[in-house]
């Protein structure tokens, strides 16, 4: 694996591991241990073997990172332990990661600023920010908007039947849900537009742009 930039992380750039997409894939199983590989679109892979059952619960990790400079690899290989809390709804449990670092618990771990494990949010002395901290109202609105047009064109991939004995399956609820966070993002940024268009003219001292909109 590459070292991350040192330079300031925002959460949807850095490495990530989160609980929900394990679940999700089968890779965390009740009364199991499963092994497998994690891997990231720039082409860096992890190898994983996952343990929940009574005796034991953790995410085991195994990977090497390799100095930019001196080509140098450093081996990893460690357990994340799990934990749970009873769910607030009275169903079931929700499990957690326990941080390496911190011994607190998180849904979601990163890799970043140079730390040779993973760690959760708050254990990093840098802030990783959000992405909504890091971009213009614009930019948000817009970066918003087209995120969610992919999750939206996954989605009408899948989903097969919109009724089910004469109510909406989970994923149409979902699809709509979609639809309607999205609609909202794009009057957002259609709003916007006009402020920009008039700061710009304002700052280069051009003819008030009133009335173009």
């Amino acid at each position: 694996m590459g070292r991350h930039s040192t330079g300031v992380c925002t959460t949807g750039e850095v490495h990530r591991i989160e609980l929900s997409y394990l679940l999700r894939q089968g890779f965390i199983r009740n009364h199991r241990k499963v092994s497998g590989t994690l891997s990231w679109t720039n082409g860096s892979c992890i190898s994983f073997e996952s343990s929940f059952t009574d005796e034991e619960k953790y995410l085991r990790l195994i990977y090497y990172i390799q100095n930019s400079y001196t080509g140098e690899k450093t081996n990893h290989d460690y357990k994340i332990l799990l934990t749970t809390i009873p769910s607030n709804l009275g169903k079931g449990e929700i499990i957690y990661f326990v941080c390496p670092s911190t011994g607190k618990r998180a849904r979601i771990l990163y890799r970043c600023y140079g730390s040779p494990i993973w760690k959760c949010r708050i254990a990093y002395r840098y802030r990783i920010y959000y992405e909504s901290q890091q971009c213009s109202k614009l930019d948000f609105h817009n970066r918003r908007y087209w995120a969610l047009e992919k999750q939206i064109e996954t989605l009408n991939k899948q989903v097969c039947k919109k009724l089910y004995r004469g109510r909406y399956t989970r994923q149409a609820v979902r699809l709509t849900r979609l639809k309607v966070k999205q609609l909202y993002h794009d009057r957002m940024r259609w709003l916007i537009v006009p402020q920009y268009i008039q700061k710009m003219v304002n700052e280069n001292g051009l003819p008030n742009a009133e009335g173009l909109f």
